[in-house]
């Protein structure tokens, strides 16, 4: 499964474990507050059960967009460019 994650948080520390968990589930980052990429759906699961104690609800947010593999392939980038194949690891990989 693709996904788009987003965030806004506050907290330095909150946000840093942020970047962390979004690159140990597979996500790269796009932006500097989002995330895409193939990932499992337990990675995803994982970074809102330990993201959502740590959120302010007055000033944080934290998105995270499923998509199929047909919206994924829908995904536009404008500016700075983005190979999809990188982040969702389509590409083969050879080691020498």
């Amino acid at each position: 499964m693709y996904y788009l994650l987003a965030y806004d948080i506050s907290d330095n520390k909150t946000r840093r474990l942020a970047v962390k968990l979004c690159k140990k589930a597979g996500l790269v980052r796009i932006q500097r507050s989002v995330f895409a990429g193939a990932s499992q759906p337990w990675h995803i699961q994982t970074i809102r059960d330990e993201l959502a104690p740590l959120l302010d609800a007055k000033t944080d947010s934290l998105t995270i967009q499923p998509l199929d593999k047909t919206a994924y392939g829908q995904l536009s980038f404008t500016g700075k460019k983005w190979n999809k194949k990188d982040i969702a690891r389509e590409h083969s990989i050879l080691f020498f």
